[in-house]
């Protein structure tokens, strides 16, 4: 789906050069989790669902872990037991949000803090123990989009059964294999004639689905939402109409097949993305690319600028905010 007018925008090359992010990931030695260690990510956005999607493997792989938002520390920093977690890692694109860089000034000195930016310098990674600058991913559009999954990869990259799948899956399959998969999916795609977008999915793609739910709505204004597969039939449905499309990251079920069968039959359509990779939690570092990608293009049909979406900012920085 190469149309030269898509060229001109910085999203979409920010999009395409996924394979050269993961090259330049896999050449830095990650931060290493330990087991018997606790891990608290905080973020706000796309970084916080990064900090979901990392914690939800972790957890998986026998380590513990949890994802807040910033915003929740700046409400109430007595949400939860901040400072006994063995490590904070901060996440801000720009390095430069409020509510993450204030959770980062109020930790410094109570607790060890890493911070990740993408950035050369940020006021973030300079107040955080360990830092990660990851410049090579500069976004110039408003929207996250490759940069997503290279933060992820790098995390991964930390820890020891997931790093060795990684390893193994360079062999078999490249990161540009998923852009050219969801790109034939979405071929003669009916943007005109679809308004509601619908992401389900399980455990690590659960985090997925609620991420591209929002690449679609800051990208092109769309109306998400997202859930897990099956429970979609449990209310949401009720709202699904010939105007909704239904993705589906699969866990290889019959039973979400059966459901896509039903949506189908009901007027929707749908997409199911099959796992790509024969190693686990490789696919989820790239799913998130299906929906930017399907983004950027709806942005393209209907006339808006992917990289200066309507009433966003790069950055979200608040004035007058107590650190």
């Amino acid at each position: 789906m190469e149309d030269s007018r898509y060229t001109m925008y910085s999203t979409y090359h920010e999009i395409m050069r996924i394979g050269e992010i993961i090259t330049k990931v896999d050449e830095i030695e990650p931060f290493v989790f330990e087991k018997g260690k606790s891990y608290l990510f905080v973020g706000c956005g796309s970084s916080y669902n990064i900090g979901l999607i990392v914690a939800e493997i972790l957890n998986r792989e026998g380590y513990y872990a949890k994802a807040v938002t910033a915003g929740s520390i700046a409400v109430n920093p007595k949400i939860l037991d901040i400072l006994s977690y063995d490590v904070v890692i901060l996440i801000s694109r720009t390095g430069t949000t409020t509510e993450t860089v204030a959770a980062a000034k109020m930790l410094s000195g109570k607790v060890t803090t890493m911070g990740i930016s993408c950035e050369k310098k940020a006021p973030l990674t300079d107040v955080c123990d360990v830092s990660f600058n990851l410049d090579f991913m500069r976004e110039n559009s408003v929207v996250m989009t490759g940069s997503f999954s290279g933060i992820i990869r790098l995390l991964l990259n930390g820890i020891n059964n997931v790093w060795e799948m990684n390893k193994k899956s360079r062999d078999v399959i490249r990161a540009e294999d998923f852009l050219e998969s969801y790109m034939e999916m979405l071929e003669g795609f009916d943007f005109a004639g679809k308004d509601h977008f619908v992401f389900l999915g399980y455990g690590p793609s659960y985090y997925v689905a609620k991420e591209s739910a929002l690449k679609l709505q800051e990208l092109s204004l769309a109306r998400t939402e997202y859930n897990e597969t099956l429970e979609y039939r449990h209310g949401p449905i009720s709202t699904l109409s010939n105007r909704t499309h239904v993705t589906i990251f699969s866990m290889g079920s019959n039973l979400e097949n059966d459901l896509a069968n039903e949506l189908l039959k009901k007027g929707a359509s749908t997409h199911v993305l099959s796992c790509n990779s024969l190693y686990p939690y490789v696919d989820v570092q790239f799913q998130s690319l299906y929906a930017q990608l399907l983004g950027f293009y709806r942005a393209m049909k209907m006339g808006l600028n992917p990289d200066e979406p309507i009433g966003l900012k790069k950055s979200v920085i608040i004035e007058d905010v107590e650190d």
